[in-house]
């Protein structure tokens, strides 16, 4: 494969893994051990930086990024640049002066950082990026991804189809300095706008934040007697806007959806029928390690991966959630090569 080819894993592929109990507690088959189960990067640090980490989305990162490192016998040294920039910046300079084997990326200042991705790259040290890329001029070794503008446009398919091209329909959107945020609306806008019967009463900016989604949806549902559907750009948005809509006596009339599908309590409020649907984001933490420990045994790796995002309803929720014990399943790493 050569080195700018996109790979993606298939849903089917994805549930084989989940059936190998046994690779997925050994850890990917791809990454090469001895006879003795050593990886050759027992010891090595990864840095990991990231923009912030005041959402469940990018604590699952971390969280990913720390136990997966931890189970491989690596270091970790973690930044969080509290949604500051030059922060960030400092960051990474500060573990290019530490010298880490390879730095873990997750940024939603991708433009601000440059400088500083630069001076990585000419300290020869690999980078791994999550999610969102990294801009022209700051190399990297792969990017972790997934279709986000594809996604978007089968949200918006969806919403067409549910609501037979007629509706009025309240947007709540995410930090709007996020490419992924950015795309989750572009995506959705490009079907949703292509259908003359379906508008979007209200547009609320909520950064990703339930009491802000909140407060904005108690916006909407003054200003609008009807709304038929809320398409948030995230779990913890389409929550709050539920709980609004549930204080108004109207949460019957509408239906909602959001992203990422990594909360307990937003897989059991589509168990309940709370929620219509999310849309999976994986948190790529996991991932990520296991491609910087591909990199670091200078095996292959495609510049480029893009993950699945599945769509996660009252039919296939018992595929991510347990009732019985309320909690999300483990699944198994999604990055196999």
């Amino acid at each position: 494969m050569a080195k700018n080819d996109l790979w993606t894993p298939s849903r089917r592929h994805l549930l084989k893994l989940g059936a190998a109990g046994g690779l997925a507690a050994a850890g990917l088959p791809f990454i090469q051990r001895t006879a003795w189960g050593e990886t050759g990067v027992e010891g090595k640090t990864i840095g990991f930086t990231m923009s912030f980490s005041n959402t469940e989305w990018i604590k699952q990162m971390q969280l990913g990024v720390v136990d997966t490192a931890k189970k491989y016998g690596m270091k970790t040294v973690v930044y969080d640049a509290n949604d500051q920039p030059t922060k960030q910046i400092r960051d990474i300079e500060d573990l290019i002066v530490r010298n880490v084997d390879v730095i873990i990326i997750s940024t939603y200042y991708a433009e601000a950082i440059r400088p500083a991705v630069q001076e990585i790259n000419r300290a020869g040290i690999p980078i791994v990026v999550l999610s969102s890329p990294l801009p022209a001029g700051a190399d990297f070794n792969v990017l972790l991804s997934t279709d986000m503008v594809g996604t978007a446009r089968k949200a918006g398919e969806y919403y067409v189809k549910k609501l037979n091209g007629q509706g009025n329909v309240v947007q709540i959107d995410g930090k709007p300095g996020s490419l992924i945020n950015q795309q989750r609306g572009s995506g959705w806008r490009e079907v949703i706008d292509k259908t003359p019967g379906i508008k979007v009463v209200s547009h609320v900016v909520a950064n990703y934040d339930r009491t802000q989604a909140i407060r904005g949806m108690e916006d909407a549902l003054q200003a609008n007697g009807k709304i038929d559907a809320v398409y948030c750009h995230n779990d913890d948005m389409a929550l709050g806007a539920v709980r609004a809509a549930t204080e108004f006596g109207r949460n019957k009339e509408m239906f909602f959806t959001g992203y990422d599908g990594l909360t307990p309590e937003a897989l059991e409020a589509i168990h309940n029928g709370t929620l219509d649907a999310v849309w999976e984001y994986l948190p790529f933490g996991v991932e990520g390690v296991e491609a910087a420990i591909r990199i670091l045994q200078k095996k292959p790796i495609p510049k480029t991966i893009a993950f699945e995002s599945p769509m996660i309803t009252k039919d296939n929720v018992l595929e991510w959630y347990d009732p019985k014990e309320r909690k999300r399943r483990v699944l198994p790493s999604r990055l196999s090569l």
